[in-house]
């Protein structure tokens, strides 16, 4: 079964999509690039907000795989009490000191999901070293929010063979970027995780404006109300 994430950046939106039945509440900075990320102290306002309603996960930032910081900056996002930390591999290969910090994370109970992006996506055989990491899971999204979305860079084939990789290596799967409601039926056949949603749920589909209740719930219909057991907390 696939269930719907929805990225959120305030207390207000976490509270509207959580009365919107969504499965997965991530936090996150539109304005800050794709995986712009929100200061520690309002992710942390978010999640005791929540108080363990919903599965949360929140991202940190644009930062390239070489960072020396990277390490530090996952872990005081985890820090926060979200149950999954994204982090975006800005590049076309894993580099060791990315691995590295992602598997020191690991040795500390963080669950890290790798946000890869469909505009570097190569081919399977680059992904091998990171699927045999200690992640939690991984997601293809897109870098640039403006120009295309995720189907219009990747086939369903392509799709359908990173999930069933991953699937192979027991990770949790996401597909994201510029998903619209047109889309759904499509990428459900693909079966991944959750599918993921911010400009779709957005006044006028801008993703740096406001979530409208309106937009949650016509998603919501269109997903499968069900988390994937070992999802759920």
């Amino acid at each position: 079964m696939t269930g719907m994430l929805a990225s959120v950046t305030t207390v207000k939106e976490a509270q509207l999509v959580l009365n919107g039945g969504v499965d997965i509440i991530d936090l996150k900075n539109p304005e800050q690039g794709a995986l712009g990320a929100l200061n520690t102290h309002v992710v942390s306002a978010i999640v005791e907000s929540l108080a363990g309603a919903s599965i949360t996960s929140a991202t940190i930032g644009d930062i390239e795989p070489n960072d020396a910081s990277l390490y530090d900056l996952i872990v005081s996002m985890a820090k926060t009490g979200v149950d999954y930390v994204k982090v975006g591999l800005f590049d076309d290969n894993a580099t060791e000191l990315f691995l590295d910090a992602l598997n020191r994370a690991s040795e500390h109970k963080i669950k890290v999901i790798v946000v890869l992006f469909a505009e570097n996506y190569s081919s399977l055989t680059s992904l091998d070293a990171l699927m045999k990491s200690s992640i939690s899971g991984v997601m293809l999204d897109t870098k640039n929010k403006s120009d295309n979305n995720l189907l219009s860079l990747l086939t369903c084939q392509q799709l359908d063979e990173f999930i069933r990789l991953a699937r192979s290596h027991d990770l949790v799967t996401g597909l994201a970027g510029s998903l619209r409601y047109e889309d759904i039926n499509t990428l459900l056949d693909i079966e991944a995780d959750y599918l993921g949603f911010r400009g779709a749920l957005c006044t006028e589909n801008d993703r740096v404006k406001s979530i409208e209740a309106k937009n949650i719930s016509k998603i919501r219909k269109a997903i499968t109300q069900k988390m994937p057991s070992f999802m759920v907390m």
